[in-house]
């Protein structure tokens, strides 16, 4: 029992947490909070930041190499050279080698040039990751405004549908009007708790999709600080169509293709530099011990006594080193001619792909100035819906029109303010996404 009413008290108190942990956020706000738990955004970065490491290892290697060096060796049986034995039981040797390139055929300047190519790429995918999810918050945050939006003007409609049926009751009472009347009425209001709860449904799904862009517990509840912003025309803030081009060349897509080619560029100057003549110079130290001699020595008065000494020593040496490859039976030619059609497709798919974000920015263009028509057109169909309602409204308390004409001017005002809804949040969109096609990085 005692656990029944536990589960009752957690239940009850489950809506009040709900409504204690409603987060207020405008559009800056989600914007931030998106781009700082993004997951795509959080592997570029990663991305970025090896990339350079890379380039940290790719300069070092025109510093010297320090090795150290050591060995055991125990040798049996015993080494027998002109009457003298070479006893190695536990020999041991160890020292230190320094090695530095002096030419590598270019290989050590190429690759570094190639790994700042890579930081540069990784922080051109960072922006393109972060103008994505600035896109996505913006279209997940005026959705949950517009589906909300939409909820509150139902729920107004609903208000006046039922003030409507109980007057039309009272008229069926009164044996003032018919039944089919409070039919129509009732109709009409069954539809709209229809679309109360499918925009509630949406609502709850909008919900979460903002909290999961956004990085918020899913059960977090959110109350935007908007509502239906004022637009202004779009030609105060457009580009200019002649600066498309530009414009084109200065996106973070436009920037990744062109390090695509520089980089098969650089890649095929390391090819070449495999083949070509490298010097090293490469300075030693060693020390060696345990190695023990013994041989019979004459005293010079023809006798002769056993000698034996062990061997400890240090030695350094200076080496310099010259490789030049001869014959490698077209290996060269082959491995550049293959990187060299890896440019060529990295050069094609620039040029491809510079017309399609041409179009893209044309297309984007085009969206942003048709929602701004379409909303202008919405917003006087709005005006004169709301002018028709009150009109008829006017002219039922008077008698002058029928149930059916105020409730056909309800269904013109409800489908007048969803236009109004829909073409502002779309307008918010496509003015997002022309933004993130034309801000230059």
């Amino acid at each position: 029992m005692k656990k029944t009413i536990l589960i009752i008290l957690a239940c009850a108190m489950a809506p009040m947490a709900w409504s204690q942990s409603a987060v207020k956020l405008g559009v800056e706000e989600c914007r931030n909070m998106a781009i700082t738990s993004s997951e795509d955004v959080k592997k570029a970065e990663n991305d970025e930041l090896q990339a350079r490491l890379t380039q940290k290892v790719a300069e070092n290697a025109r510093l010297p190499r320090i090795s150290a060096t050591a060995t055991g060796m125990y040798m049996f049986p015993d080494l027998e050279m002109m009457g003298t034995t070479l006893s190695m039981p536990g020999a041991y040797t160890a020292g230190l080698v320094l090695t530095q390139p002096i030419y590598v055929g270019g290989k050590i300047t190429s690759g570094i040039k190639l790994a700042k190519v890579g930081v540069e790429a990784s922080k051109h995918k960072t922006e393109l990751q972060r103008r994505d999810v600035i896109y996505n918050a913006d279209n997940a945050y005026w959705t949950f405004v517009a589906v909300r939006e939409q909820r509150k003007m139902l729920d107004g409609i609903l208000a006046f549908v039922e003030a409507m049926r109980e007057r039309v009751q009272i008229s069926v009472d009164a044996q003032l009007t018919t039944k089919a009347d409070l039919l129509r009425v009732e109709s009409k209001l069954s539809d709209v708790r229809y679309q109360i709860e499918r925009a509630t449904n949406g609502l709850e799904m909008c919900r979460m999709n903002l909290c999961s862009v956004t990085g918020l517990p899913m059960n977090t509840a959110i109350e935007p600080t908007d509502t239906l912003p004022q637009v202004t025309a779009p030609q105060a803030w457009l580009y200019d169509s002649s600066q498309s081009e530009s414009l084109t060349m200065n996106r973070p897509e436009y920037k990744l293709l062109e390090k695509q080619i520089e980089a098969a560029d650089l890649q095929i100057k390391q090819i070449r530099a495999d083949y070509l003549p490298t010097v090293a110079f490469t300075a030693g130290y060693a020390f060696f011990g345990n190695m023990k001699m013994s041989s019979m020595v004459s005293d010079g008065m023809g006798g002769y006594f056993p000698y034996s000494t062990t061997l400890h020593k240090n030695v350094g040496q200076l080496m310099v080193s010259l490789n030049i490859p001869i014959l490698n039976w077209g290996e060269k030619s082959k491995k550049i001619r293959t990187q060299q059609l890896v440019k060529q497709n990295a050069e094609i798919d620039l040029q491809k792909n510079s017309r399609l974000m041409y179009i893209e920015l044309t297309n984007a263009r085009q969206n942003v100035e048709s929602a701004y028509t379409m909303l202008l057109t919405a917003k006087s169909g709005l005006a004169h819906a709301e002018e028709a309602l009150r009109v008829m409204r006017d002219r039922y308390e008077v008698g002058m029109c029928t149930l059916t004409d105020i409730l056909e001017a309800q269904s013109a005002y409800q489908q007048a303010r969803t236009n109004v809804i829909e073409a502002t949040t779309q307008y918010k969109i496509y003015e997002s996404n022309y933004t993130r096609i034309t801000t230059p990085q």
